[in-house]
C-alpha cells in the first residue's frame, strides 16, 4: 500500500512538474497573442466597463493561455471530420450564436477533465486503490463525452420541433408581405423584424449571406442544410424552383402554406390516432389493478372468512 501511495505522489508531482514546464514554455510563445485577445475582450465590454490594459488577473492569463494552447495545438489533433460533424451538431442545436466551435470544444474537454479528476481524487482518497482509481476516471470521460453528445441531441430535436412549430406562421406572413408588393427578400427583413425564435434567427442569417453578395438560392439552401427540417427543405426546394422556372413567387407561397397547415393537420391527426395505443400500457399497468382491487376486494375478503370459518 505504501508503494502504491507513493508511486501516486511521485505520478502527481510528475504532471505538476510537466504543466508548470508547459505552461512557461507556452506562456513565452503566445505572450503576444495572449495580449491581442485581452484587447480585443475588452474593445468588446468597452461600453460595459473600463479598466487598466496593463493589469490581467492570473485565474484570466490561465483561461486564455488554456484556450491559445488548446486551439493551435491540440485542436489540430482532431480528425477534420469530426470536427465538421460537430460544427454541423452545434449548427443544428442553434448553440453557435455566442460561442464558437473552438470554445464549445475547450468547455467540453475542460468539463471532462475537472470532473473526471475529482472523481479520481475522491476515489483515491476512499480505496487508496490507483487501479480502480485510473478506471474510474476511464468512466467518467465516457460518461461526459456520452452526456455532451445526448445534450446536444436533445438540442437539435427540440430546436426542429420549435422551427416547424413557427415555420406555418413565419410562411402566413411572408406570403402577405410578397402580395402586398414587397420582394422576398423584403419579407424576410419584415419577418425578422416582427417575429422572434429560431426560424427568425436563421432567416436573418440567410438575409446577411443575401446582402454579403451570395446568391439568393445558396443562402436559402444553406439555411435548409443548417436547419435538417423536412418541411423547411421542400420550401426552399420551392422558392429556389420557383425563381429559376419565372414562376409568380405569391403563387407559390400561397400554396405551400396551405400545404404546410395541411401537414400540420395531418399530424395532429396522427398523433391522436397514436393516442388509444399509448394509454393502453397505463390502463393496464396502473388502472385495471386498482378497479379490481376496488371492485373484487371485499368479496375476495368474505370468501376467505367464509372458508376460514
Amino acid at each position: 500500500m505504501e508503494v502504491k501511495r507513493l508511486l501516486f505522489f511521485i505520478i502527481l508531482i510528475l504532471f505538476v512538474a510537466v504543466f508548470l514546464l508547459i505552461y512557461v514554455v507556452f506562456f513565452g510563445l503566445l505572450k503576444n497573442r495572449i495580449q491581442i485577445e485581452k484587447r480585443i475582450i475588452e474593445l468588446k465590454d468597452i461600453d460595459d466597463k473600463k479598466q487598466d490594459n496593463n493589469d490581467m488577473h492570473l485565474l484570466e492569463t490561465l483561461r486564455v493561455l488554456l484556450f491559445s494552447v488548446y486551439r493551435y495545438s491540440l485542436l489540430k489533433l482532431t480528425p477534420v471530420r469530426t470536427l465538421e460533424k460537430f460544427t454541423n451538431k452545434l449548427e443544428r442545436a442553434g448553440l453557435l450564436k455566442k460561442r464558437t466551435k473552438e470554445q464549445w470544444l475547450y468547455l467540453k474537454s475542460m468539463f471532462t477533465f475537472v470532473m473526471s479528476a475529482l472523481i479520481g481524487l475522491l476515489s483515491y482518497i476512499v480505496s487508496k486503490d490507483a487501479l480502480k482509481t485510473f478506471a474510474l476516471m476511464a468512466i467518467t470521460m465516457l460518461y461526459m463525452n456520452f452526456f455532451f453528445n445526448f445534450y446536444l441531441s436533445r438540442k437539435v430535436e427540440t430546436r426542429k420541433k420549435q422551427i416547424l412549430k413557427d415555420l406555418p406562421f413565419t410562411l402566413d406572413l411572408i406570403t402577405v408581405s410578397v402580395e402586398a408588393g414587397l420582394s422576398f427578400d423584403g419579407a424576410m427583413a419584415k419577418v425578422v423584424s416582427n417575429i422572434s425564435g429560431e426560424l427568425c434567427d436563421e432567416f436573418a442569417k440567410s438575409l446577411k449571406e443575401i446582402r454579403m453578395g451570395i446568391e439568393r438560392k445558396i443562402a436559402l439552401k444553406n439555411m435548409g442544410d443548417r436547419c435538417d427540417v423536412k418541411e423547411l427543405t421542400m420550401f426552399v426546394t420551392s422558392i429556389i424552383q420557383s425563381d429559376e422556372l419565372g414562376v409568380g413567387l405569391g403563387k407559390i407561397l400561397r400554396i405551400e402554406a396551405a400545404e404546410m397547415r395541411e401537414r400540420r393537420k395531418q399530424a395532429a391527426r396522427e398523433k391522436a390516432m397514436k393516442a388509444p395505443v399509448k394509454m393502453l400500457f397505463p390502463l393496464i399497468f396502473f388502472i385495471f389493478p386498482t378497479i379490481f382491487i376496488i371492485i373484487l376486494g371485499p368479496a375476495v375478503i368474505q370468501i376467505m372468512g367464509f372458508f376460514g370459518s
